[in-house]
C-alpha cells in the first residue's frame, strides 16, 4: 500500500511515497493574469550521473536537484544522522522503495557494494584504461614501471598503484 508524505524542506510543494513516488501538491499562484492553480502532478524522475534516480523539485523559482532514495529516507525514517548515507539493501541504485533503503555507514555502504557486485573499480568503472587481463599482466611483470607505463599507455602512478595492490585489487 503507498503512504505519502511531505517531503522534507519542501512541504507545502511536494510529497513523497514509501513507493518512491514523487508528486507536486496543488496549489495556488498569483500571475499577471489572475490566480492560478499549480500541481498535483506526478513528478517524473531520470537518472543522475551518478546511476541515482533523481528529480529536480522547484521552489519559488529555485530548482534544484535531488536523489529519490534520500527524500524516501528523510520523509520516513527523519534526517541524515552524521556519518551516515543512504544505503540501497538490494544494490539497485534505481530502486527508492522505503524497504530497500536505509541509513548507514560510508563503510558499510561500501560492502554492501562490493557484496552486490556493484563497486565501480577495475574495469568495471566507466573511466577505466585498463581492463582487468592487462592489471594481471601489468602486476605479473618484471618491467619497470617506466616501461610499463609507457606500454599501456597510463601514468607511472597507476602501475605502481597496480603492483602494490592499491587499484585492481581483485586482480591476482
Amino acid at each position: 500500500m503507498e503512504t505519502w508524505k511531505p517531503v522534507v524542506g519542501l512541504e507545502e510543494f511536494y510529497e513523497v511515497s514509501n513507493l518512491g513516488n514523487i508528486r507536486s501538491l496543488v496549489r495556488k499562484g498569483i500571475t499577471n493574469y489572475g490566480e492560478r492553480e499549480y500541481g498535483g502532478r506526478s513528478v517524473n524522475p531520470f537518472f543522475a550521473s551518478t546511476g541515482y534516480l533523481a528529480v529536480n523539485l522547484t521552489k519559488k523559482g529555485y530548482r534544484k536537484q535531488y536523489f529519490v532514495h534520500r527524500l524516501v529516507l528523510q520523509a520516513f525514517c527523519g534526517d541524515c544522522p552524521d556519518g551516515m548515507e543512504g544505503c540501497h539493501n538490494n544494490g539497485n541504485r534505481s530502486d527508492a522503495r522505503l524497504e530497500n533503503l536505509r541509513w548507514d555507514t560510508r563503510s558499510n555502504n561500501a560492502l554492501d557494494k562490493r557484496n552486490h557486485k556493484t563497486w565501480q573499480a577495475g574495469e568495471s568503472n566507466g573511466s577505466s584504461k585498463l581492463t582487468n587481463q592487462k592489471a594481471k599482466e601489468i602486476k605479473d611483470s618484471s618491467l619497470s614501471a617506466i616501461k610499463l607505463a609507457k606500454i599501456y599507455n597510463v601514468s607511472q602512478t597507476t602501475i605502481l598503484r597496480i603492483k602494490h595492490g592499491k587499484s585492481y585489487i581483485n586482480v591476482k
